[in-house]
């Protein structure tokens, strides 16, 4: 058996398996990619966890692309973080050129230009259909590190949700955090100081200068 005659028979073996399957792409052998080998994915098995890497240029966008391409087509939706905006052009159909029908030539499929159906958010002020998120979705640890806080103060920070957590307190935006603090300042000793005190440990608020002008 000749080398390609074993490598077909190992990708065929490989890719022998029951139910819906997307297609990556072709198998490339010695340059070439010889007929019917296509690697493919269990449909099944696309909500585990993978990684995909590679030094630039080496295919890793359009890996992506292909894999939301082909959810789509089976009819499962897909959530990706297109923070430089590379993974949108899936919305419009593609240009043929050369390379691209002598590629889909190996591969033996026809390239067929088809744009996919999507949506697109975002938490900022580009164009989209706006997401909102609150600051308890965020919670203590995320909201810290996006606001680049110490020690010190991201204590404090977990101090303010569990305070929240125990009384039902809703903390839907930064209003609410600031509201909560001083609610929580005068209840327990006037607006000039405080003290919370439980679970977390213990920490008081002392009247600045400022307080007492």
């Amino acid at each position: 058996m000749s080398d390609t005659a074993r490598f077909i028979q190992v990708l065929t073996e490989g890719n022998a398996f029951k139910g819906a399957s997307i297609d990556l792409g072709g198998a490339l052998f010695q340059g070439d990619v010889p007929d019917g080998c296509m690697v493919k994915v269990p449909l099944r098995t696309m909500n585990r966890h993978g990684l995909i890497c590679g030094a630039t240029g080496s295919g890793k966008t359009k890996t992506l692309q292909v894999l939301a391409e082909q959810l789509s087509l089976n009819g499962v939706p897909s959530l990706l973080m297109d923070v430089k905006g590379d993974l949108s052009g899936i919305a419009a159909p593609g240009a043929s050129n050369e390379k691209i029908e002598a590629r889909h030539g190996k591969l033996g499929i026809p390239f067929e230009p088809q744009g996919m159906p999507v949506e697109l958010l975002s938490l900022s002020k580009e164009p989209g259909a706006r997401l909102r998120a609150t600051v308890s979705e965020f919670g203590p640890v995320l909201l810290g590190r996006i606001l680049e806080l110490n020690d010190t103060q991201q204590s404090v920070l977990a101090l303010v949700f569990k305070y929240c957590d125990d009384n039902g307190l809703p903390l839907l935006d930064l209003k609410d955090h600031d509201g909560c603090c001083i609610r929580h300042r005068r209840r327990k000793g006037g607006d000039q100081e405080g003290v919370w005190s439980g679970e977390r440990g213990h920490c008081e608020h002392h009247p600045s200068q400022t307080d007492r002008d």
